[in-house]
C-alpha cells in the first residue's frame, strides 16, 4: 500500500470535493521524481493494492500503523478511524452505553444534544466520503478504456472485473451507511468531473434507497466466495443483509413497507451455510476469524494492521486497571472510557452467557456519567484466543469486528414476520429464537411472547455494542419518543421525548462552509 501512498492522497482528496483538501494540492506539485498515477498503475499488483486499501479505509486511519501516514486531517487519528467514530454515533447516544470522558463532543452525543460542530459527527462524514472516493477512483482507473491504454493481460482483467464488484460494494456499503446517520447527503460517483467540487448534488433517501439497492442487486454473483479463504471481504451475503437492512428499515428511509423484500434476502442468508458459533464470547476474541457465524468483519491485527481505533479503542476504553485487563482480557491498555447504562444490563435474567460484564467494584446504576465505577463494564470484546491464549501483541488488538453476523440475520427475521413480511413464518421465527437463546443458556420464550417489544429487546441482548442500537431505537420509534433512559438530554433521569430532529444527523458545519450549495437537515 505503501507504494501508491501519493497516489491515494492526490486523488482521494479531488475525489471527495472538499475544498481543504483542494488546497492541500497546491502545496506539492508533481515532478519526475513524484509518482504519478500512471506510473502507479504500470505495476500489476496495483490493482489489488489499492482495492486493499479501499478496505482499509474501514479499519485504518492510513498508511503506517497505528497513525502514521493520515488519510485525513485529525487531532487523534484514533478517532479519525472508521468506527470508532461510527461505532460512538450509533451507540453513545442510545440506552446501552454511557461515557466518563469530560469534553464537549462526547457530551454532546451521549446526552442527545449534538450540533453541527460536533467532531465526531464530522470525522465520521469525512472518512466515509473518502472512502468512497478511493472507490470511484479506482472505478474510473479500471473502464475497459484505461486497461486496454495499459495493455493489461486478459487474465488480469478478469481478475479486476471481479475487483470492480467489490469496489462497488463497498462503495455501495459506505453510501447506506451515509443514509442511515445523514439522510440528505451529495451523491459522487466514478462519473462526477475530478475537481468540480461546487457541482456535487445533495440527494435524499429516496435517491440512495433505490441507489443502493440497484447496485448491490446488480453485482450478485460477481462477489468472492462466502468461504475462509475470502474471509474479510464483502461477499453475496454481505450485499444480502445490506438489502436487507434497507428493506428492514424502508418505513423510516421512504415510507414504505418492504418486509417481503427483507425476508426474501434474509432466507438467502439462511441458506448460505453460515451456522451460529457454538460459543457466543469467541466471536469477539483475538481468533474471532474462526467463527462460521460472521458474515463480514473489519479485520484487524495486533502486529500488522494497528490502530487507536477500531477493536483496540474498544477494548481499552472498556477497561480500566483494576481489572488486570493483561491478565484477564490479553490487553495492557485501559483508558476507562466507555460502560453500561442500567437501562441496558438490566435486560439480562438468570445466568445468561451473553451477559458480559465486570461488576467487582462498580454499581448497576450510572448516577455519575464522568466516574468510571458507576455503571458495569463491558468484557464482551477481549483479545483472547478461543483457547485462552492472549493475542500477539497486548498493545492492539487482533480482534476483528463483525460488522454482520448470522444471529443479526435471524432476529431481522423474526421482526420481519412481526410485522406482516410474506415469505416466513411465525414457527421459523421461534425455532430462530430457540437457537439464539439456547446457546445463550436461558429458557426459550413461547409464541405469544414473541413480539416487537421482545425483539428490540432481544436486540440489545444479543448485538450489543455492535453498532446497530440506533438504527434499531429509530425503527422502533423509540429514539425520539416513548422511550426514557439515563442521561437523556443530559440529566440522570432523562426524558421520553426529544425533538425528532434527532433522528438524523447534521450534516457538517465544515461542510456546508465548504460547499454552499449544500442545504442543512431540518432543525439544525
Amino acid at each position: 500500500m505503501k507504494k501508491i501512498y501519493s497516489y491515494l492522497l492526490i486523488f482521494a482528496c479531488i475525489s471527495v470535493g472538499f475544498s481543504s483538501c483542494i488546497n492541500d494540492l497546491d502545496t506539492e506539485p508533481l515532478t519526475d521524481s513524484t509518482l504519478t498515477p500512471e506510473k502507479a498503475w504500470e505495476d500489476p499488483d496495483s490493482y489489488e493494492q489499492f482495492l486493499a486499501k479501499i478496505y482499509a479505509g474501514l479499519t485504518l486511519s492510513g498508511n503506517e500503523g497505528p497513525s502514521g501516514l493520515p488519510d485525513m486531517n485529525a487531532d487523534d487519528q484514533g478517532e479519525a478511524t472508521f468506527l470508532r467514530s461510527y461505532w460512538n454515533l450509533q451507540q453513545l447516544g442510545t440506552d446501552e452505553v454511557i461515557g466518563a470522558w469530560d469534553n464537549e463532543t462526547l457530551r454532546g452525543l451521549q446526552f442527545c444534544q449534538w450540533t453541527s460542530s460536533n467532531n465526531f459527527i464530522a470525522l465520521n462524514y469525512t472518512r466515509i466520503y473518502l472512502n468512497i472516493a478511493y472507490a470511484n477512483e479506482y472505478l474510473r482507473e479500471t473502464t475497459d478504456e484505461k486497461l486496454n491504454s495499459r495493455n493489461v493481460s486478459s487474465d488480469l482483467k478478469t481478475k479486476i472485473a471481479g475487483f470492480r464488484a467489490e469496489a462497488r460494494a463497498l462503495r455501495a456499503m459506505n453510501y447506506y451507511f451515509l443514509m442511515d446517520l445523514y439522510a440528505n447527503i451529495p451523491f459522487i460517483d466514478e462519473d462526477f468531473a475530478v475537481g468540480a467540487n461546487g457541482n456535487v448534488e445533495q440527494k435524499d433517501r429516496k435517491f440512495f434507497f433505490t441507489w443502493i439497492e440497484s447496485e448491490l442487486k446488480d453485482i450478485e454473483g460477481k462477489l468472492p466466495a462466502a468461504d475462509k479463504a475470502h474471509y474479510g471481504m464483502v461477499n453475496d451475503p454481505t450485499a444480502w443483509m445490506i438489502l436487507a437492512k434497507i428493506y428492514l428499515n424502508a418505513e423510516v428511509y421512504i415510507g414504505e413497507q418492504k418486509y417481503d423484500e427483507c425476508l426474501t434476502y434474509l432466507n438467502k442468508i439462511l441458506n448460505a451455510g453460515f451456522t451460529l458459533d457454538p460459543t457466543y464470547k469467541n466471536m469477539f476474541g483475538a481468533d474471532n476469524e474462526k467463527s462460521p457465524e460472521i458474515i463480514f468483519s473489519l479485520v484487524y491485527d495486533g502486529n500488522r494492521a494497528t490502530t487507536y481505533g477500531g477493536t483496540t479503542f474498544l477494548l481499552a476504553a472498556s477497561y480500566k486497571s483494576d481489572m488486570n485487563p493483561g491478565i484477564n482480557f490479553g490487553f495492557t491498555q485501559s483508558w476507562s472510557g466507555i460502560r453500561a447504562k442500567e437501562s441496558f444490563s438490566s435486560l439480562f435474567s438468570g445466568d445468561d452467557k451473553r451477559a458480559l460484564f465486570w461488576k467487582e467494584g462498580r454499581t448497576q446504576e450510572t448516577t455519575q456519567w464522568y466516574d468510571f465505577s458507576y455503571g458495569w463494564s463491558v468484557i464482551k470484546y477481549t483479545n483472547m484466543n478461543s483457547d485462552g491464549t492472549a493475542g500477539s501483541n497486548s498493545l492492539f488488538a487482533d480482534t476483528d469486528f463483525p460488522v454482520y453476523r448470522l444471529a443479526d440475520a435471524y432476529l431481522m427475521y423474526a421482526e420481519a414476520v412481526l410485522r406482516g413480511g410474506q415469505g416466513g413464518t411465525k414457527e421459523k421465527a421461534l425455532e430462530l429464537i430457540k437457537e439464539l437463546r439456547d446457546r445463550a443458556g436461558i429458557p426459550t420464550i413461547s409464541n405469544s411472547e414473541l413480539t416487537l417489544d421482545f425483539i428490540l429487546d432481544e436486540r440489545s441482548r444479543e448485538l450489543y455494542w455492535e453498532g446497530h442500537r440506533r438504527t434499531d431505537l429509530i425503527r422502533f420509534n423509540k429514539f425520539t419518543k416513548n422511550y426514557n433512559w439515563p442521561w437523556k438530554n443530559g440529566i440522570y433521569n432523562g426524558v421520553a421525548n426529544i425533538d425528532d430532529k434527532y433522528k438524523i444527523y447534521p450534516i457538517p458545519s465544515t461542510e456546508l462552509s465548504a460547499n454552499l450549495s449544500l442545504k442543512q437537515n431540518p432543525g439544525y
